[in-house]
């Protein structure tokens, strides 16, 4: 037991004695910073990353929108020179980037909810990036406002809301 003991105490001595102060280890001290710092640049990278997200699925919808116009501007230039099998390609193609547009813009409906912009995200995302309706496919179709002859007025159709209509309308944000 004294050999334990005396080498325990020979261990304390050694401890007791050493010299704590290292240069390395001052100059890490100082370069620690408040952790309310640290938390405030991770916010900050965290927000340029979601608005740089929200920035590249605006652009996606964006891009469809600039190519459904392309087609439609196509598609009128050659329904006013009577080129009706190219009329039907560039409606074909309006209606592809139609859909591209949809989903492009329902995907940003949902990051932006995502990320917390609750109130009014869909109103402001459909009024900022409007998509205009499908045009026809079909010949007859095309042909059928070409005709002189007067249809009879349509029925106009009702249109419902959904859900979210209604809640934007009545629910917890008014």
């Amino acid at each position: 037991a004294t050999e334990a003991a005396s080498s325990w105490e020979r261990s304390a001595k050694l401890v007791k004695n050493t010299d704590v102060t290292n240069p390395y280890l001052d100059q890490m001290r100082a370069e620690v910073v408040d952790p309310g710092l640290q938390l405030k640049t991770i916010e900050d990278e965290l927000c340029g990353a979601i608005g740089k997200a929200l920035g590249k699925q605006g652009e996606k919808v964006l891009i469809a929108i600039r190519e459904m116009k392309k087609e439609h501007a196509r598609y009128l230039e050659c329904i006013q020179d009577r080129a009706l099998e190219e009329a039907l390609e560039s409606a074909q193609r309006h209606n592809e980037a139609r859909q591209r547009a949809i989903k492009a813009r329902w995907e940003l409906l949902v990051h932006r909810q995502a990320v917390g912009f609750t109130v009014d995200n869909h109103s402001v995302v459909h009024q900022t990036f409007p998509i205009t309706e499908a045009l026809p496919v079909k010949m007859e179709e095309i042909l059928e406002p070409m005709s002189n002859e007067k249809s009879a007025a349509k029925p106009t159709k009702k249109v419902w809301g959904d859900q979210l209509s209604w809640w934007q309308r009545v629910g917890r944000w008014k």
